[in-house]
């Protein structure tokens, strides 16, 4: 039997999903877009997953769509299955999404890193949307996740020109979190999914939850559910025991539930 396209991992509180298809530089066929969001969704109804890292075998993250499938495709194939390119289902993911990035990350790779919560990127990496150099365009959400991530003079020159961006440059748009050397950014990446991995996971949800709507609400609109969230989350028993600890500076004892 073939390997599987998306090899899944737990380590902890955490659901170690990997792109395996490094003979293609990991690019986005159908059904490894298929296989990644199976195992998003597994992992997002797991009670016993808090974080989900993203990361891929060999040298590249991910090369983007797969080109010669796509070129295949009729309008009719793109209708029937609201062919998009990528795993939108990332995007709308509750639980907390790390990626760890090293090589190429570019059209559909890069949409899938505008699409996680905190990005590790190798000093090596590159990001970009060379779709246009193909006579087409971004389309799961690489026009306005990468416009609402790096704004609009950096967004359009890439997405215009085709142009990547080295780590560096990707670190100063505020496309990535942090850029650590490459032998390191598989280590960096499962350590801070740790860090949030050991927080109340229901209040890492909600606390998500509010700032992810930032790109979305007017501020007021935004300061409504932020308070919202806050008071929601104030009967849990992970907040008291967290909070009368700190008071008395001792460690919290509290068992982690999806509820805390």
């Amino acid at each position: 039997m073939p390997p599987p396209l998306v090899l899944v991992e737990h380590r902890d509180r955490i659901a170690c999903l990997t792109l395996n298809r490094p003979q293609a530089r990991n690019a986005l066929s159908r059904d490894l877009a298929a296989a990644l969001t199976a195992a998003v969704t597994e992992a997002e109804a797991d009670p016993a997953v808090a974080v989900i890292l993203l990361a891929a075998a060999g040298p590249h993250f991910c090369a983007g769509a797969d080109i010669a499938e796509m070129a295949a495709l009729e309008p009719a194939d793109l209708l029937a299955d609201d062919f998009s390119g990528a795993c939108p289902a990332l995007a709308v993911a509750r639980k907390p999404v790390v990626a760890a990035v090293q090589g190429a990350a570019l059209g559909g790779g890069c949409e899938l890193v505008e699409m996680c919560d905190v990005v590790i990127a190798a000093d090596t990496a590159r990001f970009g949307h060379p779709e246009i150099t193909l006579a087409t365009m971004p389309g799961c959400g690489g026009t306005q996740r990468l416009m609402r991530a790096v704004g609009k003079a950096v967004a359009l020159d890439l997405l215009l020109t085709g142009r990547p961006l080295t780590a560096a440059e990707a670190l100063a748009a505020g496309l990535v979190s942090r850029v650590v050397a490459a032998d390191r950014v598989a280590d960096e990446a499962l350590a801070a999914a740790a860090i949030i991995a050991a927080h109340a996971p229901a209040a890492v949800q909600r606390l998500k939850q509010a700032a992810l709507a930032a790109h979305e609400l007017p501020l007021a609109a935004g300061l409504t559910l932020e308070r919202h969230l806050f008071h929601q989350g104030f009967p849990s028993p992970a907040r008291r025991a967290a909070m009368a600890a700190f008071a008395g500076r001792s460690s919290p004892t509290v068992t982690r539930t999806t509820a805390s």
